[in-house]
């Protein structure tokens, strides 16, 4: 009898799984890394055909630049297919530069981040899985390095060798002046 219970117990959750087999596996940013190092990853594979919309969040301190680069590979047949319509981290856009067929890109050259939370985000279609192993990927990569900007004094004293250098000049146009 209990082999019968594990029986039926074991057919419904395999027919369970095929309407439950859409999926969507992240790889989410992984903070520490990125703390340590300026770089993660992230990404995502999908086993559902049609739209989808991702976030990926992360945390930086202080000021910092950050770029970015996704990518997705669609095979010459056409099968595992995803299209892109937007990409932007905090409302920066990416730049669309690699097209299809073959490697589709986008990547965001540059964006200055302040302290506090921030979010890649992602909407696109996925538009074929292929046959037997039905899924799609797409993966990007992070990088962040603090932003050097100019303390005041640093700013303070180079507009102060600028008036010098003005001056010297200045006074050196008078001089050439009256002796001529």
């Amino acid at each position: 009898m209990t082999k019968l219970i594990g029986a039926v117990a074991a057919i419904a959750v395999m027919s369970s799984a095929s309407s439950a087999g859409a999926a969507t596996i992240f790889t989410q940013i992984d903070q520490p890394m990125l703390d340590l190092f300026g770089t993660a990853t992230y990404g995502a594979t999908i086993t559902n055909l049609g739209l989808f919309s991702h976030s990926f969040a992360f945390t930086t301190t202080g000021l910092n630049d950050a770029s970015s680069s996704v990518v997705t590979i669609e095979l010459k047949s056409g099968k595992k297919d995803i299209d892109f319509t937007s990409v932007t981290l905090n409302g920066f856009a990416f730049t669309h530069t690699g097209f299809d067929p073959g490697a589709e890109t986008w990547d965001l050259t540059t964006a200055l981040l302040t302290a506090g939370l921030h979010h890649i985000d992602l909407t696109g279609t996925v538009v074929t899985t292929g046959s037997g192993k039905n899924a799609a990927s797409y993966s990007g990569t992070l990088n962040l390095a603090t932003a050097v900007i100019p303390e005041p004094a640093t700013w303070a004293l180079m507009i102060a060798g600028f008036g010098g250098a003005g001056g010297m000049l200045r006074t050196r146009r008078r001089t050439t002046l009256l002796t001529a």
